[in-house]
Protein backbone atom coordinates (compact mmCIF):
# COMPACT_ATOMS: atom_id res chain seq x y z
CA UNK A 1 0.00 0.00 0.00
CA UNK A 2 3.27 2.37 0.90
CA UNK A 3 4.59 1.82 -2.48
CA UNK A 4 1.55 2.46 -4.16
CA UNK A 5 0.55 5.56 -2.18
CA UNK A 6 3.95 6.66 -2.92
CA UNK A 7 3.65 6.49 -7.06
CA UNK A 8 0.92 8.17 -6.98
CA UNK A 9 2.57 11.06 -4.65
CA UNK A 10 5.43 11.26 -7.65
CA UNK A 11 3.46 10.70 -10.67
CA UNK A 12 0.28 13.04 -9.67
CA UNK A 13 2.36 16.48 -10.24
CA UNK A 14 4.15 14.78 -13.31
CA UNK A 15 0.60 14.02 -14.82
CA UNK A 16 -0.81 17.63 -13.98
CA UNK A 17 2.14 19.52 -15.05
CA UNK A 18 2.13 17.52 -18.42
CA UNK A 19 -1.69 17.62 -19.03
CA UNK A 20 -1.76 21.25 -18.67
CA UNK A 21 1.04 21.79 -20.88
CA UNK A 22 -1.20 19.96 -23.87
CA UNK A 23 0.26 20.16 -27.11
CA UNK A 24 3.04 18.32 -28.41
CA UNK A 25 4.01 17.51 -24.56
CA UNK A 26 1.12 15.65 -24.07
CA UNK A 27 1.05 14.33 -27.45
CA UNK A 28 4.29 12.30 -26.89
CA UNK A 29 3.48 11.13 -23.34
CA UNK A 30 0.20 9.67 -24.35
CA UNK A 31 1.96 8.10 -27.86
CA UNK A 32 4.48 6.60 -25.30
CA UNK A 33 1.57 5.54 -22.46
CA UNK A 34 -0.36 3.87 -25.38
CA UNK A 35 2.77 2.35 -27.47
CA UNK A 36 3.63 0.13 -24.08
CA UNK A 37 0.28 -0.11 -23.19
CA UNK A 38 -0.45 -2.30 -26.73
CA UNK A 39 3.31 -3.99 -25.46
CA UNK A 40 1.53 -5.38 -22.34
CA UNK A 41 -1.70 -6.20 -24.15
CA UNK A 42 0.41 -8.35 -26.65
CA UNK A 43 2.45 -9.95 -23.93
CA UNK A 44 -1.30 -10.91 -22.13
CA UNK A 45 -2.81 -12.38 -24.96
CA UNK A 46 -0.11 -13.72 -27.15
CA UNK A 47 2.72 -14.58 -24.49
CA UNK A 48 5.17 -12.21 -26.48
CA UNK A 49 5.91 -9.22 -28.84
CA UNK A 50 6.21 -10.35 -32.51
CA UNK A 51 7.12 -8.57 -35.69
CA UNK A 52 3.55 -7.80 -36.42
CA UNK A 53 3.28 -5.29 -33.31
CA UNK A 54 5.41 -3.01 -34.76
CA UNK A 55 2.76 -2.31 -37.39
CA UNK A 56 0.70 -1.03 -34.21
CA UNK A 57 3.55 1.02 -33.05
CA UNK A 58 4.17 2.63 -36.50
CA UNK A 59 0.32 3.18 -37.31
CA UNK A 60 -0.09 5.11 -33.98
CA UNK A 61 2.35 7.32 -34.39
CA UNK A 62 1.18 8.22 -37.78
CA UNK A 63 -2.08 8.82 -35.88
CA UNK A 64 -0.72 11.28 -33.29
CA UNK A 65 1.29 13.15 -35.78
CA UNK A 66 -1.22 13.57 -38.01
CA UNK A 67 -4.16 14.32 -35.51
CA UNK A 68 -4.27 17.87 -35.15
CA UNK A 69 -4.52 18.18 -38.80
CA UNK A 70 -6.67 15.07 -40.13
CA UNK A 71 -9.97 15.68 -41.46
CA UNK A 72 -12.15 12.08 -41.78
CA UNK A 73 -10.87 11.07 -45.12
CA UNK A 74 -7.19 11.01 -43.63
CA UNK A 75 -8.18 9.22 -40.59
CA UNK A 76 -9.94 6.40 -43.18
CA UNK A 77 -6.73 6.62 -45.09
CA UNK A 78 -4.64 5.77 -42.17
CA UNK A 79 -6.75 3.48 -40.65
CA UNK A 80 -7.17 1.32 -43.78
CA UNK A 81 -3.58 1.19 -44.34
CA UNK A 82 -3.17 0.03 -41.19
CA UNK A 83 -5.69 -2.47 -41.63
CA UNK A 84 -4.22 -3.83 -44.82
CA UNK A 85 -0.81 -3.81 -43.92
CA UNK A 86 -1.85 -6.42 -41.20
CA UNK A 87 -3.72 -8.02 -44.10
CA UNK A 88 -0.61 -7.70 -46.08
CA UNK A 89 1.66 -9.51 -43.55
CA UNK A 90 -0.86 -12.14 -42.83
CA UNK A 91 -0.77 -13.63 -46.52
CA UNK A 92 3.42 -13.03 -46.29
CA UNK A 93 3.86 -14.65 -42.90
CA UNK A 94 0.96 -17.10 -42.98
CA UNK A 95 3.02 -20.00 -42.23
CA UNK A 96 5.40 -18.16 -39.39
CA UNK A 97 2.46 -16.03 -37.42
CA UNK A 98 -0.81 -17.42 -36.33
CA UNK A 99 -3.57 -15.54 -38.19
CA UNK A 100 -5.26 -14.44 -34.82
CA UNK A 101 -2.29 -13.15 -33.91
CA UNK A 102 -3.01 -9.99 -36.59
CA UNK A 103 -6.39 -9.68 -35.10
CA UNK A 104 -5.07 -9.55 -31.38
CA UNK A 105 -2.91 -6.76 -32.99
CA UNK A 106 -5.70 -4.66 -34.51
CA UNK A 107 -7.56 -4.73 -31.82
CA UNK A 108 -4.99 -3.86 -29.38
CA UNK A 109 -4.31 -0.62 -31.74
CA UNK A 110 -8.29 0.28 -31.18
CA UNK A 111 -8.61 -0.73 -27.86
CA UNK A 112 -5.56 1.46 -26.07
CA UNK A 113 -4.16 3.51 -28.52
CA UNK A 114 -7.23 4.97 -29.94
CA UNK A 115 -9.42 5.39 -27.46
CA UNK A 116 -6.44 7.04 -25.05
CA UNK A 117 -6.44 9.73 -27.83
CA UNK A 118 -9.82 10.47 -26.57
CA UNK A 119 -7.40 12.64 -23.33
CA UNK A 120 -5.53 14.46 -26.36
CA UNK A 121 -9.04 15.30 -28.33
CA UNK A 122 -10.43 16.62 -25.11
CA UNK A 123 -7.61 18.77 -23.80
CA UNK A 124 -7.53 20.18 -27.35
CA UNK A 125 -11.10 21.84 -26.67
CA UNK A 126 -11.30 25.35 -26.32
CA UNK A 127 -11.56 24.92 -22.39
CA UNK A 128 -9.96 21.63 -22.99
CA UNK A 129 -7.14 22.33 -19.57
CA UNK A 130 -10.35 21.99 -17.43
CA UNK A 131 -12.37 19.41 -19.47
CA UNK A 132 -9.39 16.80 -19.47
CA UNK A 133 -10.04 15.87 -16.03
CA UNK A 134 -13.38 15.07 -16.30
CA UNK A 135 -11.85 11.75 -18.05
CA UNK A 136 -9.82 11.19 -14.56
CA UNK A 137 -12.49 12.22 -12.38
CA UNK A 138 -14.74 9.89 -14.15
CA UNK A 139 -12.39 6.69 -13.71
CA UNK A 140 -10.79 7.32 -10.19
CA UNK A 141 -13.58 9.30 -8.48
CA UNK A 142 -15.57 6.15 -9.37
CA UNK A 143 -13.21 3.57 -7.99
CA UNK A 144 -13.34 5.67 -4.96
CA UNK A 145 -16.31 5.74 -3.92
CA UNK A 146 -16.95 2.10 -5.29
CA UNK A 147 -14.56 1.07 -3.18
CA UNK A 148 -16.01 2.39 -0.31
CA UNK A 149 -19.76 1.95 -0.79
CA UNK A 150 -19.00 -1.71 -1.69
CA UNK A 151 -17.46 -1.77 1.73
CA UNK A 152 -20.05 -1.11 3.72
CA UNK A 153 -23.18 -1.47 1.50
CA UNK A 154 -22.41 -4.14 -1.09
CA UNK A 155 -24.42 -7.26 -0.93
CA UNK A 156 -24.88 -8.01 -4.57
CA UNK A 157 -21.98 -9.57 -6.40
CA UNK A 158 -21.48 -7.71 -9.55
CA UNK A 159 -19.17 -9.52 -11.95
CA UNK A 160 -18.08 -12.16 -9.21
CA UNK A 161 -16.48 -14.06 -11.90
CA UNK A 162 -14.23 -11.28 -12.70
CA UNK A 163 -13.78 -9.39 -9.79
CA UNK A 164 -15.03 -11.26 -6.70
CA UNK A 165 -14.80 -7.89 -4.52
CA UNK A 166 -16.80 -5.75 -6.98
CA UNK A 167 -20.42 -4.88 -5.73
CA UNK A 168 -23.51 -3.88 -7.75
CA UNK A 169 -24.57 -1.43 -4.78
CA UNK A 170 -20.75 -0.42 -4.92
CA UNK A 171 -20.97 0.50 -8.98
CA UNK A 172 -23.53 2.39 -8.05
CA UNK A 173 -22.04 4.66 -5.22
CA UNK A 174 -18.85 4.63 -7.90
CA UNK A 175 -21.06 6.39 -10.36
CA UNK A 176 -23.03 8.80 -8.01
CA UNK A 177 -19.91 9.48 -6.63
CA UNK A 178 -18.09 10.68 -9.84
CA UNK A 179 -21.18 12.54 -10.79
CA UNK A 180 -20.75 14.08 -7.59
CA UNK A 181 -17.39 15.19 -7.62
CA UNK A 182 -17.72 15.83 -11.39
CA UNK A 183 -20.16 18.60 -10.06
CA UNK A 184 -18.20 20.09 -7.54
CA UNK A 185 -15.41 20.39 -9.76
CA UNK A 186 -17.75 22.40 -12.33
CA UNK A 187 -18.53 24.61 -9.51
CA UNK A 188 -14.97 25.65 -8.99
CA UNK A 189 -14.15 26.15 -12.09
CA UNK A 190 -17.53 28.31 -13.05
CA UNK A 191 -16.86 30.38 -9.81
CA UNK A 192 -13.19 30.59 -9.28
CA UNK A 193 -11.98 30.92 -13.65
CA UNK A 194 -12.36 33.02 -16.69
CA UNK A 195 -14.53 30.26 -18.10
CA UNK A 196 -17.74 31.49 -19.73
CA UNK A 197 -20.62 28.18 -19.10
CA UNK A 198 -23.56 28.92 -18.12
CA UNK A 199 -25.43 27.47 -14.93
CA UNK A 200 -25.94 24.25 -17.04
CA UNK A 201 -22.41 23.83 -17.04
CA UNK A 202 -22.44 22.13 -13.10
CA UNK A 203 -25.30 19.27 -14.95
CA UNK A 204 -23.47 18.79 -18.10
CA UNK A 205 -20.25 18.21 -15.65
CA UNK A 206 -22.26 15.70 -13.76
CA UNK A 207 -23.68 13.46 -16.60
CA UNK A 208 -20.14 13.45 -17.83
CA UNK A 209 -18.99 12.44 -14.58
CA UNK A 210 -21.73 9.81 -13.93
CA UNK A 211 -21.74 8.71 -17.83
CA UNK A 212 -17.85 8.10 -17.98
CA UNK A 213 -18.24 6.19 -14.43
CA UNK A 214 -20.29 3.69 -15.91
CA UNK A 215 -18.14 3.28 -19.09
CA UNK A 216 -15.22 3.17 -16.38
CA UNK A 217 -16.19 0.13 -14.79
CA UNK A 218 -16.72 -1.25 -18.23
CA UNK A 219 -13.18 -0.67 -18.70
CA UNK A 220 -12.17 -2.21 -15.81
CA UNK A 221 -13.94 -5.07 -15.96
CA UNK A 222 -12.45 -5.47 -19.81
CA UNK A 223 -8.96 -5.35 -18.37
CA UNK A 224 -9.71 -7.86 -15.74
CA UNK A 225 -11.65 -10.38 -18.25
CA UNK A 226 -8.32 -10.49 -20.54
CA UNK A 227 -6.30 -11.33 -17.38
CA UNK A 228 -8.50 -13.74 -16.03
CA UNK A 229 -8.67 -15.97 -18.78
CA UNK A 230 -4.74 -15.20 -19.90
CA UNK A 231 -4.10 -16.53 -15.70
CA UNK A 232 -1.84 -13.15 -15.21
CA UNK A 233 -2.37 -11.07 -11.80
CA UNK A 234 -1.25 -7.57 -13.47
CA UNK A 235 -0.28 -6.45 -17.09
CA UNK A 236 3.70 -5.06 -15.84
CA UNK A 237 5.74 -4.24 -13.37
CA UNK A 238 6.28 -1.07 -14.91
CA UNK A 239 4.45 1.37 -12.15
CA UNK A 240 5.10 0.32 -8.75
CA UNK A 241 1.96 -0.96 -6.45
CA UNK A 242 0.07 -0.60 -9.60
CA UNK A 243 1.54 -2.81 -11.93
CA UNK A 244 1.53 -1.96 -15.91
CA UNK A 245 0.21 0.96 -17.81
CA UNK A 246 -3.49 -1.20 -18.36
CA UNK A 247 -3.37 -2.07 -14.40
CA UNK A 248 -3.74 1.83 -14.19
CA UNK A 249 -5.39 3.28 -17.21
CA UNK A 250 -7.89 0.21 -17.60
CA UNK A 251 -10.72 2.75 -16.73
CA UNK A 252 -9.83 5.70 -18.39
CA UNK A 253 -9.44 3.51 -21.69
CA UNK A 254 -13.17 3.62 -22.17
CA UNK A 255 -14.02 6.58 -20.16
CA UNK A 256 -11.41 9.13 -22.60
CA UNK A 257 -13.70 8.48 -25.73
CA UNK A 258 -16.85 8.97 -23.82
CA UNK A 259 -16.15 12.04 -22.09
CA UNK A 260 -14.65 13.42 -25.80
CA UNK A 261 -18.20 12.34 -27.57
CA UNK A 262 -19.94 14.37 -25.04
CA UNK A 263 -17.99 17.25 -24.82
CA UNK A 264 -17.93 17.58 -28.62
CA UNK A 265 -21.83 17.13 -28.28
CA UNK A 266 -23.22 19.32 -25.46
CA UNK A 267 -20.27 21.97 -25.00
Amino acid sequence: MLTRILSSVILFPIALIIINMGGTALRAVLLLISVIGMGELYKALNGRLSFENLLSALALLAYYLLLDVMSKQILMIVIGLYIVSNLLCLVMLNSKVPPINFMVNIFGFFYVGFLLSGIYLTRAHIHGQYLVWLIFISAWACDTFAYFTGRFFGKHKLAPVLSPKKTVEGAIGGTLGAALVAAVFAYVILNFTAVGYESNFIVICALIGGVGAVFGQIGDLTASAIKRHNGIKDYGKLIPGHGGILDRFDSVICTAPMVYVIVQLLM
